[in-house]
């Protein structure tokens, strides 16, 4: 456990020094646009990987520049020297992964080249939905090989053909990333998605349960956030309390969960 912690704590803070050290580049016009100021933070993810929560985390910034340079400057050569990481990429520890992916892979939404993808091997071993992960995993990752068995009511010719498509569904990704919401199918849902957002607003003692009034008193942070349909309100409610109860006992993280229908932006 104390592994884990140092993981979380040592990836938030090379993170913030990082985020703060480009802003403080751009402020002299040595940085480019998109601004760094857009970039989301991705401790909060990084943590829900570590404490067992998510299968895999991927992490994008708005252009492949900044995602690169996030990849070098404080993953491979910061957060992934650390002794804890070593320790937790081991097989009977997290088994954790970090790759830049190099592959020319698209979702419907996006293109994933340029993109970092994290997992732990131990949660997704352990995931009921362990193949499929394993499946995109090495779609995104990896070439195809016979370890990774072909799709459910598919043939080996059909998984192969699928691979050299360079695809990858948003349902396969939701599952790999732990997402309980969907995208929108049709015109009727897209007037009623929601977007679901989770939120980190403070930090307490794990050791006495009190609140740090420093971190109490700063904005909330903005940790992820999907888009959903309101039937799945329920199943998110209950996804937020795991996340929720996981992550303030191993790290005295505070969430907050925030609903808001896309109606109510128009």
């Amino acid at each position: 456990m104390d592994a884990i912690q140092d993981l979380y704590k040592n990836y938030h803070s090379t993170e913030s020094t990082w985020i703060q050290s480009l802003s403080q580049a751009s402020q002299y016009g040595a940085a480019s646009s998109p601004s760094i100021q857009d970039c989301s933070l991705h401790y909060g993810e990084l943590g829900f990987l570590l404490a067992g929560l998510k299968p895999c985390v991927l992490i994008q910034l708005p252009s492949p520049d900044l995602t690169h340079s996030l990849y070098q400057h404080v993953l491979v050569s910061k957060w992934m020297q650390l002794a804890s990481y070593k320790e937790q990429q081991q097989s009977q520890s997290l088994g954790l992964n970090c790759h830049l992916i190099t592959k020319d892979v698209r979702s419907p939404e996006m293109s994933l080249q340029g993109c970092i993808l994290v997992w732990s091997d131990r949660t997704v071993q352990s995931h009921p939905q362990s193949l499929r992960i394993r499946r995109g995993i090495s779609l995104l990752c990896s070439s195809q090989t016979q370890k990774d068995p072909p799709a459910a009511g598919t043939n080996n010719e059909t998984a192969v053909k699928d691979i050299n498509t360079q695809s990858i569904s948003e349902q396969d990704l939701a599952v790999m990333l732990d997402l309980p919401g969907r995208l929108p199918e049709s015109e009727k849902e897209m007037h009623q998605m929601i977007e679901v957002s989770y939120w980190h607003q403070g930090d307490v003692d794990v050791a006495n349960g009190q609140n740090d009034k420093a971190t109490a008193e700063e904005s909330p942070t903005l940790l992820t956030a999907f888009a959903a349909q309101p039937d799945q309100v329920s199943s998110i409610q209950i996804h937020f309390k795991r996340y929720r109860d996981t992550v303030r006992e191993i790290f005295g993280m505070q969430l907050k969960l925030h609903i808001q229908s896309m109606a109510d932006l128009e």
